[in-house]
């Protein structure tokens, strides 16, 4: 828990009470016992008060006076300890172990700092003393100090206490039996920070920019033709300096790498340059000059691929990647003294070619660490390709390569960033994972088992957008601050990207264990504090989820008008603000019975499960356990997915007993959802007029605002779904199809595109679709705007079907006036 401290209004500042009501007695001695984080160099502050039944008042405060020191006082008397504090520990998630020890039977106290102990006597104390115990602003002093506590224990020999402090929000605190004894104003729970990414910064770009992190000083850097921008992790603040001489390197992907023993970075591009032009250049991270230029190139693209040092940084290593319709699996050392890409040769297991793997730094045994990635085991993308979820150690020195693991994860198909770190014990590996081939997608950090490749997710989401090839995402780790960051690059255009940086607080926390956190206490001792605790979880939970809806807000970026997102607003906030409604139609979105957005509950296996059900809840009998094995865990044995369906089954319990109208019921070895009033769901509602009009257009387009959504599920690949799409699509084409001319004769360009994308959202190569959308481009954004259109899907038509797009762009717009 971290405090509001001086830095804030009084009135904001945090006191937490350990005992709120009942306060206890110990009798002979009392050990209070806790971890503190502590980074004021400015103030005065309290950070413990004790105060007994008797009036007397003991206080354990911090001073920055030329150095830090702890003092323990007999308040308004006298000082009794001064404990110097070294520089080293006055850094914020730099935890130190503080343990209070009052001997009350023989009138002495000591306070032990990370182990060492400091003595006092003459304290006033008798042998017992009923203590009223508060962290930062108490009844005396309201001087609070920069820190965090954690793992709070109060005992003597009779009786213990124990906070683990792990609450995500409210105000009441819990013991680990779960008992309600504590309270606190104005805290800032860390779990939340260990949880949820925060967005440190963004920037749009117009040209071409890389990004990089200097970890010795703390600072990310993005890189330009011209000048580099800073953001300062350690002080979160940035500025711009320009470069002494301008980049001579044309930059297409940006890619760079960090020396740590020259404090330069080294930029390059694999693509052969326009000639003379270089390809590789370096700077000097202080001097801001460009001391190196190369022109060497391996002549093909590498999309995705990993690049390392070696454990001396005198050389970096490149491996595989994606380009000219290939998969790669080589590795290339670059030589800055011959200015030339050197394949190198392994030997021991083979790694297939791929791309979207994630690579580590080299370790100490200059060991490095790939894993998983998309390609097939040829290299050629012809014959497709599949996700990899495997490990392998590849020595620099030795040139060998020791496959450890393969798993088959049993959730949505995924692949790494580009880099992964190992921690500081090397057992485990953190890693961002994403689906990839979804244009908007989301990350989430991984931690893997190098021993076993088990895994947990530990982490909540970044939400991205991942249209181009060119956007790359990135994991970097602040080891000074105990930090992970996140790097995002989304590209819109080959030139035009926006750049964000996402900070997370190690240790990062399990999505089980955040779940955990948001279940009610198990045990309570009063009708009273159950009611209570049950009416400040239902709050609590709609404080998150606004501030994760606000916070999804303000990372998003705010799309532009186009052929591609016409909504009308106003339609589009009605819908989206319904309580107890489900939307299947274009992205899945959850509102419970509050209006609040509980998307970010669902998981992957969650989300299947629910959409399992509710689909053959409507006029079928539901779904029994076998199918419901055989459907989601197709490669386990019914048998032994009994325990996880449970689980999974049990999670989507919780998370919709805030939705009204929706129960989950389980009769004769069958599941289904029993739907009362109250309950919305957009697809229920569509199909519904869908039978109703028996092909009379205005029953569906009373309901156009939530046919636009999209089509059933769009974003959601899975093959179960099938008949149900197939079965929509059938349904909604013939109504709308022949709309679509009605509309662009009567001028309404707007409705004629947003029909259009409708239908080429469900036959990406209607021709109808195709023809009215460019018909209403050219009069909405003139004739060359619909020609670069049409050039776009001819090329993806031949791409897709293997001959080109028979009817030409002339013959659907010309610069006659329409026949209508």
């Amino acid at each position: 828990m971290q405090f509001g401290s001086n830095d804030s209004l009084m009135s904001k500042r945090t006191s937490y009470q350990v005992f709120k009501d009942d306060v206890p007695t110990f009798h002979d001695r009392l050990v209070i016992n806790f971890d503190l984080s502590l980074w004021d160099n400015q103030h005065l502050g309290y950070i413990l008060n004790l105060t007994d039944d008797q009036g007397n008042s003991y206080s354990l405060s911090a001073i920055y006076n030329q150095g830090s020191f702890l003092n323990f006082n007999i308040d308004s008397r006298s000082n009794k300890l001064s404990i110097p504090l070294p520089d080293a520990l006055l850094k914020r998630r730099k935890w130190f172990k503080v343990i209070v020890d009052l001997d009350l039977k023989d009138n002495k106290a000591g306070i032990s700092v990370n182990g060492k102990w400091y003595r006092a006597t003459g304290l006033g104390f008798t042998d017992k003393i009923t203590a009223k115990i508060t962290f930062g602003k108490n009844e005396h002093y309201s001087d609070v100090p920069n820190m965090a506590i954690k793992n709070l224990a109060v005992s003597n020999d009779d009786k213990a206490y124990t906070f683990p402090l792990s609450e995500w929000t409210g105000n009441d605190v819990f013991t680990d039996g779960s008992d309600n004894l504590g309270h606190v104003d104005n805290p800032s729970w860390l779990i939340n920070e260990s949880y949820f990414w925060k967005q440190k910064f963004m920037r749009t770009f117009n040209e071409v920019a890389g990004i990089n992190f200097n970890e010795k000083n703390e600072q990310f850097f993005i890189f330009k033709s011209d000048s580099l921008i800073f953001y300062d992790a350690g002080r979160d603040v940035t500025g711009t300096k320009p470069f002494k001489d301008k980049l001579a390197v044309p930059l297409h992907l940006g890619k760079s790498i960090v020396n740590l023993k020259e404090n330069k970075c080294y930029l390059y591009e694999v693509l052969r340059a326009p000639q003379p032009a270089p390809s590789i250049a370096s700077f000097n991270l202080d001097s801001l000059t460009w001391d190196f230029y190369g022109k060497s190139t391996i002549m093909e693209q590498r999309h995705h691929h990993n690049i390392f040092y070696d454990k001396d940084f005198n050389n970096f290593y490149l491996f595989g990647g994606y380009g000219s319709f290939k998969y790669y699996n080589n590795f290339f050392k670059y030589d800055k003294a011959t200015d030339t890409w050197q394949q190198q040769s392994f030997t021991g297991d083979r790694i297939n070619p791929r791309f979207f793997s994630a690579a580590s730094t080299a370790d100490q045994n200059n060991d490095v660490y790939i894993f998983g990635g998309y390609g097939n085991q040829s290299g050629n993308q012809v014959v497709g390709g599949m996700h990899y979820y495997d490990l392998y150690r590849v020595n620099l020195g030795r040139h060998t390569i020791k496959k450890l693991w393969e798993i088959k994860p049993d959730e949505e198909a995924f692949v790494p960033a580009n880099n992964l770190i190992v921690s500081k014990d090397k057992q485990f590996l953190y890693v961002l994972c994403y689906p990839h081939e979804r244009p908007k997608t989301s990350l989430r950090l991984y931690k893997f088992s190098i021993k076993d490749g088990s895994y947990q997710i530990v982490s909540g989401t970044i939400p991205v957008v991942s249209e181009r090839i060119e956007t790359d995402h990135n994991l970097f780790y602040n080891a000074k601050q105990d930090v992970f960051y996140c790097t995002t690059q989304e590209f819109e255009t080959p030139s035009r990207s926006t750049i964000k940086i996402f900070a997370l607080t190690a240790p990062p926390v399990s999505q089980e264990a955040y779940m955990a956190a948001h279940e009610p206490p198990k045990r309570s001792f009063t009708l009273y504090r159950i009611l209570g605790g049950a009416s400040a979880l239902v709050l609590l939970c709609g404080i998150v989820a606004f501030f994760l809806r606000r916070k999804k807000d303000e990372e998003e970026p705010i799309p532009v008008e186009n052929e591609e997102a016409i909504i009308d607003e106003a339609e589009k906030t009605e819908a989206d603000n319904k309580a107890n409604a489900i939307y299947l139609l274009g992205e899945f979105t959850v509102y419970d019975k509050n209006k609040r957005d509980i998307t970010y509950l669902f998981s992957p296996k969650i989300k299947q499960l629910f959409i399992l059900i509710l689909l053959n809840s409507r006029e079928k009998n539901g779904v029994v356990s076998k199918k419901i094995s055989t459907t989601l865990w197709p490669d386990k044995d019914v048998v032994k997915t009994k325990n996880i369906r449970g689980v999974t089954i049990n999670h989507l319990r919780n998370i919709l007993s805030d939705i009204n109208g929706l129960e989950l019921a389980f009769l004769n070895d069958t599941y289904s959802f029993i739907i009362t009033e109250g309950f919305y769901c957009d697809y229920f509602v569509v199909r519904d007029s869908l039978k109703q009009s028996n092909g009379n257009e205005p029953a569906v387009f009373n309901n156009f605002d939530l046919v636009a959504r999209g089509g059933l599920l769009q974003h959601i690949p899975e093959i179960w779904l099938d008949d149900f799409k197939q079965e929509y699509e059938e349904a909604l084409m013939p109504i709308i199809l022949p709309v679509i001319k009605k509309v662009y004769d009567a001028l309404d360009y707007k409705k004629a595109l947003e029909i259009s994308r409708i239908v080429l959202s469900i036959d990406p190569f209607n021709d109808i679709g195709i023809k009215f959308k460019l018909k209403a481009l050219r009069r909405t954004k003139g004739i060359e705007h619909a020609r670069k259109i049409y050039e776009e899907f001819s090329a993806e038509y031949e791409k897709s079907l293997g001959e080109a797009y028979p009817v030409p762009f002339e013959k659907i717009c010309s610069n006659k006036p329409d026949q209508r």
